[in-house]
């Protein structure tokens, strides 16, 4: 099997959990809404944002390993790997250690910054978070010698069946309980689930023994490696998570639910449309390792035109159906859920231009560069929501994340075409075309509401909606990009239907 053939694979595997996650995610929504109401979906996701901060204190380890794995085993190091399992483990349990104590003594305060849940169920709904985001930690570890070794297989069809258990254990807690904590222990339980699934998929892949006492200058180029990458997730918490909190701080619960609901529906098309970047990280790193820095070229303008083509046909078909998806969704259109909606996915969609070449610098094995870019994000995020948010609302925090994308992704292109010397007219090539042919499919639909389109009060009217917006905007943006080369060939379609 060749190098593409191998990536095309691995990439269909990495999909199926992130497919399951947005579907399910997707279906559970709005029975959570029904069933514990919006303030406690706020908390609910609050509480998961505060957890997810849990992933800055692994020193970007856990994120990083599976790169490392890539790089040991191209160069035919088993005891570094063994290495690197060990000390992802460490760090994982280190952290699970800090951030359960800080869940139970902090839990008096944010009851008084968001309020809806007393004291005792915020602390069990805390520590059930941050015990999901531990479990999560310890899956990226064990998972990252089988995505290293490019056999990512088995440790998502684990990741998959822990899912599907999850969703069925999540109904029946929303069935019997209208209670956070019920279900928030609910979660937790299929969270353990998983990483013991996750850790027989590792066995199947990988021979004992599986760990190997780290040395410590070992310890030391994973540290240094993963604190500069480590500046990606926090760009990606204040992005994603910290936004909720500072609502939820201002605003209330119930505006950080509805805030939710709309960044779930982008979060979910920003997942799937990253799913052609999934498995280019231990791929490229063994490919530079045996190539050498050519293949940047190569990989730049190959990959960012091809996973442009799949992403943002994603959010055009989201935006172009909007109205007509949440009432099919929801059976109702919460308050300003579409604005929200529209301008997250032109804040992501600008992001997604970057990540092919973020990926490369990463692979490259000097990730300072996206490091610089993530901190710039995160200034620009955090200054401009805490000055607008007052003056604006809910509109100053979506402001502040536009602006924040907008200005660090500029920047950074200007830095990584400096970096490898090339030129940028290549590269605003393979992006303006995947850009073109998604704006100007989306036109006509623009004009229908600008025209004052009705939309449908009930579902079955929205469910036609939908299938008259969405699917020929999709169909429409497959046929073209199929034509123009756009796509991956696997997923073209056949010249004679095009």
């Amino acid at each position: 099997m060749n190098e593409t053939d191998r990536l095309f694979r691995n990439t269909l595997m990495q999909s199926a959990p992130v497919a399951m996650t947005f579907v399910f995610s997707f279906v559970l929504a709005p029975i959570m809404l029904s069933r514990l109401g919006l303030a406690q979906f706020g908390v609910w996701a609050v509480t998961g944002a505060l957890a997810q901060y849990a992933r800055l204190l692994d020193f970007g380890i856990t994120g990083s390993a599976a790169r490392f794995v890539a790089l040991f085993d191209a160069e035919g190091d088993r005891g570094a790997i063994e290495e690197t399992l060990a000390i992802g483990l460490l760090a994982a349990l280190a952290v699970t250690v800090v951030v359960l104590a800080a869940a139970v003594l902090l839990a008096p305060v944010v009851v008084d910054a968001v309020g809806v849940l007393g004291t005792g169920e915020m602390r069990l709904v805390l520590v059930c978070s941050v015990g999901i985001a531990s479990a999560n930690l310890i899956v990226a570890v064990l998972s990252a010698i089988p995505v290293g070794l490019r056999k990512m297989g088995p440790p998502n069809v684990a990741t998959t069946i822990g899912l599907v258990i999850n969703f069925v254990a999540s109904l029946i807690a929303l069935l019997v309980s209208r209670n956070l904590g019920t279900y928030a222990l609910a979660n937790l339980a299929t969270s353990v689930v998983t990483v013991v699934g996750v850790g027989f998929a590792l066995a199947l892949v990988w021979s004992r023994p599986f760990v190997r006492r780290p040395q410590i200058w070992r310890a030391r180029e994973l540290v240094s490696f993963g604190l500069r990458s480590q500046l990606v997730t926090l760009a990606n918490l204040v992005n994603v998570q910290t936004d909720k909190i500072i609502i939820a701080t201002m605003l209330g619960a119930r505006t950080a639910g509805a805030y939710e609901i709309g960044n779930r529906v982008v979060q979910g098309v920003l997942s799937l449309g990253m799913l052609s970047l999934s498995a280019l990280i231990p791929t490229a790193t063994a490919d530079l390792v045996k190539r050498g820095r050519t293949v940047i070229v190569e990989y730049l303008i190959r990959y960012t035109t091809r996973s442009l083509a799949i992403a943002l046909p994603m959010f055009g078909a989201v935006c172009v159906s909007i109205p007509y998806l949440l009432v099919a969704w929801l059976n109702e259109i919460p308050p300003e859920s579409i604005q929200i909606i529209v301008l997250l996915s032109f804040s992501f969609s600008i992001s997604l231009v970057t990540g092919v070449a973020m990926t490369l610098v990463v692979s490259d094995g000097d990730p300072g560069l996206v490091a610089q870019t993530a901190t710039l994000v995160v200034v620009l995020n955090l200054a401009g929501t805490l000055i607008a948010a007052p003056i604006f609302g809910l509109w100053g925090v979506l402001i502040g994340t536009v602006v924040a994308e907008v200005i660090a992704s500029g920047v950074f292109l200007v830095r990584f075409h400096r970096r490898y010397e090339l030129r940028m007219e290549p590269f605003w090539a393979a992006v303006g075309h995947p850009v073109a042919v998604s704006l100007l499919l989306a036109v006509p639909f623009a004009l229908w509401y600008l025209l004052g389109g009705p939309i449908a009060s009930g579902r079955l009217g929205a469910l036609v909606g939908l299938a008259c917006t969405g699917l020929p905007y999709s169909l429409a943006c497959w046929v073209v990009e199929s034509h123009r080369g756009l796509l991956p060939e696997r997923l073209r379609l056949p010249r004679r239907a095009v």
